[in-house]
């Protein structure tokens, strides 16, 4: 590319010798390379042939890119309208008339990226008059033509509305506000400028509320709705709030404009209506009118999300008595203070009203199971039990309770109230201090694991918990080289009960922690006292429930157990289940991670039925795997079951794993474990769970302890 009609040297691209001080031009080099604008030399051909370090930088230009062997023209950095200006309009004119020339143009460095420029384009002439080389000056203008839009916007926004105002930038930074907004929040423009509009933030909102609202900005770049917001004075009002999201041609956000009107004096007056509508003037709570429309949302909700809800009705019994007896102003106190204690009980998800002189109705959303209702009827219950004083009385309730469940005892909001009150006045005709579950059925089974439920809290206090060891046994040798400890309940009435049945009990109520961490220091007690009487101490393994895993302070707390024994870490294999794992991922491989990087050795329990992936294994710092019971029991008749098993065997000695075979019970499933090389079993075949004392027979030094 050439400079049309202008005059030029002979010698183009070449610049002329000049003599000069080595010092002085050492001097001016350096001023140039640490000018903060672009300076460079272009050839009459259009080749740069000198980039200062700033111009580089705002260019693209690498450093060492070399411009005599990798040249660079000048319409590489130019849109083509822009270039098509520069070549036909600005070059001619400077190179006949030898006139410098300044004004603003679009640059493009070498990503692409266009940044405005403000360009001096000098011309240089030799001897003669002709121009030998151009200099051409940039400076960056990209912050003015930022400060410019900021000032256009401002303008605009502020032009067209006499609501309340706030712009930010695409950090949240407040960079204006209008009059309306200091009227309304009473905050002046200085007192909110670089600050953010979380000071305006009330208490009635939670983060999820924020998120999502923030959520929806960025996904369709606006935002609406009432929005409850704290004045400077410490007031809360209540506002429609408009938030836009304002962003460069790129897409980029580059400011947040919120405009907002005050609601506070017409909700308010709607709020009175409202909850003198819906709510109970005695107790505050709500009122049958709220109940109805609750539990017609509720079902709603639930058909669509096959979820299941419970209604509890409740009579608080003796309140005619006390009525006759201290009359009806300390019996409106009764029920306050016990329509209070009712909703101190419940969480926000629950609906606690008045339904009657001294009934109450709860309802409850996302019902996880009848046994869960159950324990809340009960502290219900023992709750309303509690002795109150009135006017120098002491007074004493029998609560009636009734319970009915959609869908199992009514599918629509008539026959659920209507259901509740039947099973409350079955709990009446009992005696009163009781509930009663609309179907009988439910509520038998729900009564009994509540019943086992105290009586596992007693075990626990009571010492009734034992442990039983189950040996594991080498093929290759015959020898023991480790056991599984197994939690063992006898109950005083009910005999042997089965950790199938008592487990899931505890792990609803939250006592398997308790449980878990007394296995673990029953455990380390035990070996604690066969060392001391000098046996050889064979590794203990001892399961853990996925809610220990939860505990920040489980690795604590089996730490402090190790301590007070004195026994190493690797005494002990802690076995995991997969499917555990699975339900609480995130939590749990923390937790592992940590026991791993304790020294603990990790052994992933019933492997194979949680159907995790291989990708999943490889994060978990594992020591042992142990092949599910039901691999092996079917492995004989099932072709599947078998090429699973040869599978996970061969997989752990890829992995550098022991493997576990569990449930071997038959000389067969020996003889295939042992040809698929699997050395490491657990089963009846070679011993049941025994007492500690038994278990300690067989580590006895002596001839014959195999223990069949």
């Amino acid at each position: 590319m050439t400079v049309s009609n202008a005059k030029v040297s002979s010698k183009q691209g070449n610049l002329p010798t000049v003599m000069l001080d080595d010092q002085l031009l050492l001097r001016q080099q350096t001023i140039i390379e640490a000018a903060n604008q672009m300076i460079a030399t272009i050839a009459v051909d259009q080749q740069l042939i000198y980039l200062n370090t700033f111009g580089r930088q705002l260019l693209g230009v690498s450093q060492d890119h070399d411009l005599l062997t990798e040249p660079l023209y000048v319409h590489e950095f130019h849109q083509a309208a822009t270039y098509q200006y520069l070549n036909t309009e600005i070059f001619p004119k400077l190179v006949a008339n030898a006139e410098r020339w300044d004004g603003e143009l679009e640059i493009k460095n070498l990503q692409g990226e266009l940044i405005p420029a403000h360009m001096t384009i000098v011309p240089h002439l030799d001897a003669q008059g002709e121009v030998i080389w151009i200099t051409g000056i940039a400076k960056d203008l990209r912050l003015r033509k930022q400060y410019e839009a900021q000032q256009r916007l401002a303008l605009r926004v502020f032009d067209n509305t006499i609501e309340g105002i706030m712009v930010t930038d695409a950090q949240a930074r407040i960079l204006q506000v209008n009059q309306a907004f200091v009227e309304i929040t009473g905050f002046t423009e200085e007192e909110v400028l670089g600050r953010t509009p979380k000071m305006l933030r009330s208490e009635h909102h939670d983060e999820y509320f924020y998120d999502a609202m923030w959520d929806q900005v960025e996904a369709d770049g606006r935002w609406q709705g009432e929005i409850w917001n704290r004045r400077k004075d410490g007031s809360v009002f209540l506002q429609w709030l408009s938030i836009n999201c304002l962003r460069d041609p790129h897409g980029k956000t580059q400011y947040y404009v919120s405009v907002f009107h005050d609601l506070t004096e017409m909700r308010a007056k709607e709020a009175e209506i409202s909850h003198l509508s819906n709510h109970d003037p005695l107790t505050g709570l709500g009122n049958r009118h709220l109940l109805n429309e609750r539990i017609h949302h509720a079902i709603r909700q639930a058909r669509h999300q096959s979820s299941r809800l419970a209604l509890m009705a409740i009579d608080l019994g003796e309140i005619q008595l006390i009525n006759e007896t201290l009359g009806h102003v300390a019996c409106d106190r009764l029920i306050q203070s016990q329509g209070k204690k009712l909703a101190t009980m419940m969480d926000d998800s629950v609906t606690v009203v008045r339904f009657g002189a001294d009934e109450f109705t709860v309802l409850i959303e996302d019902v996880v199971d009848p046994y869960s209702v159950s324990q809340l009827a009960q502290k219900i219950r023992q709750s309303l039990q509690e002795a109150v004083e009135l006017d120098g009385h002491r007074v004493r309730l029998s609560p009636s309770l009734g319970i009915a469940f959609y869908p199992e005892d009514a599918t629509d909001d008539g026959g659920l109230l209507r259901n509740a009150q039947v099973a409350l006045n079955q709990a009446k005709q009992s005696g009163r201090d009781t509930f009663r579950f609309y179907d009988q059925n439910m509520g038998q089974e729900a009564r009994e694991r509540l019943m086992l439920e105290q009586s596992l809290r007693d075990a626990i206090t009571q010492g009734a918990l034992e442990l039983h060891y189950q040996p594991k046994v080498s093929l290759n040798t015959g020898a023991i080289y480790g056991a599984e400890a197994l939690l063992r309940w006898n109950h005083p009435t009910l005999g042997s009960i089965s950790p199938a049945v008592f487990i899931p009990i505890a792990e609803v109520s939250g006592l398997i922690v308790e449980i878990g961490y007394w296995v673990f220091r029953e455990v380390c007690r035990q070996l604690s006292d066969w060392r001391q009487d000098g046996l050889k101490l064979p590794r203990i393994a001892v399961n853990m429930s996925v809610q220990q895993l939860e505990r920040t302070d489980l690795l604590q707390q089996l730490l402090s157990s190790l301590q007070t024994y004195h026994l190493p870490v690797d005494a002990l294999e802690l076995e995991i289940t997969e499917t555990g794992l699975m339900k609480s991922e995130g939590l749990a491989l923390s937790s592992v991670q940590s026991l791993s990087s304790e020294g603990f050795r990790l052994a992933l329990d019933d492997f194979g039925t949680g159907y995790s992936s291989l990708s999943y294994l490889r994060r978990l710092p594992l020591s042992t795997l142990k092949i599910d019971r039901s691999f092996i029991s079917d492995m004989q008749s099932d072709r599947v079951a078998l090429s699973i098993v040869r599978t996970i065997i061969q997989l752990s000695r890829d992995l550098g794993l022991d493997v576990v075979a569990e449930g071997v019970e038959l000389s067969e499933q020996v003889d295939q474990l042992r040809e698929m090389g699997c050395d490491l079993v657990q089963g009846y075949f070679f011993y049941r769970p025994m007492s500690a004392e038994r278990f300690q027979t067989l580590l006895l030094p002596q001839e014959d302890s195999s223990g069949q």
